[in-house]
């Protein structure tokens, strides 16, 4: 029960891979409260209810956090709950995926509304919170996009590399009220429909031979959550099989079906 009795707001909840840090927040005592926009509102039910088998402490809000208000609003729902903020997950997003010439403006502004400025906003007004108690703990997920950058993806990127770069401010701004900011980066998923091509590819690039799934950064985000790592601050953390690190790896070095045996 690493996380018993902290108080922990997850952005964006619907998401899977928010879902499963949910999930394993209530697995170790933490009380949750789920955010995400009216248009996800089926979607964040299902997410409460799954999450309140594991935990009768959970309570979620649709507001949207794109905006001041909202925000405001949200943060003194949960004050007002608990008289305490000790987590923020910030994983929204509005991502879209296309090439250049597809987009159109609403596919930034979304992007950039729900994937950079939702961020600002929320770590803006929770943090005040969490500088008063002097402790907190921001986690914002993003992806291998901002580093890597996509052709396929130019808002998507656009959005997850400002949230690189402003973890990295927040984390110089906020450090001295006790409060850790860090991203957390999620790699290729097997939950994104890849053509076979673009999947044969990834997978080149993926030393374990699989692609990603939710619960692999479940284990990650427990422990920025918690004390032991009170000591990062500002980095991202690639949790992505170590995809940004590897070339495409030779077929030689493939995971095969026999185990090593050893020399």
């Amino acid at each position: 029960m690493r996380l018993k009795d902290k108080v922990a707001v997850i952005c964006g909840a619907s998401d899977e891979f928010a879902q499963a840090i949910a999930l394993g927040y209530a697995r170790e005592g933490a009380k949750l409260y789920l955010q995400d926009f009216a248009d996800a509102e089926k979607r964040l039910a299902r997410v409460e209810a799954e999450v309140r088998k594991a935990t009768p402490h959970v309570a979620s809000g649709l507001f949207d956090i794109a905006r001041a208000e909202p925000v405001a609003a949200m943060t003194r729902d949960i004050m007002a709950r608990h008289g305490q903020i000790d987590i923020l997950v910030n994983a929204s997003s509005g991502g879209w995926h296309g090439m250049l010439f597809d987009a159109k403006e609403g596919d930034w502004d979304k992007a950039i509304d729900r994937g950079l400025k939702a961020y600002f906003l929320t770590s803006q007004a929770i943090g005040k919170e969490m500088a008063r108690r002097g402790s907190g703990k921001i986690i914002n997920i993003t992806s291998i996009v901002g580093k890597l950058g996509s052709g396929g993806a130019i808002v998507w990127g656009a959005a997850r590399g400002g949230v690189d770069a402003m973890t990295a401010a927040l984390a110089q701004g906020l450090g001295q009220y006790g409060i850790n900011v860090v991203a957390l980066a999620r790699g290729a998923s097997d939950m994104t429909p890849y053509p076979a091509e673009a999947k044969a590819e990834r997978l080149r690039r993926l030393p374990f031979g699989r692609l990603g799934n939710a619960e692999d950064i479940v284990g990650p985000a427990i422990f920025l959550a918690t004390e032991e790592a009170r000591w990062i601050a500002g980095s991202v953390i690639y949790c992505d099989g170590g995809y940004v690190t590897a070339a495409a790896t030779d077929a030689e070095h493939r995971v095969t079906e026999v185990p090593y045996r050893g020399p």
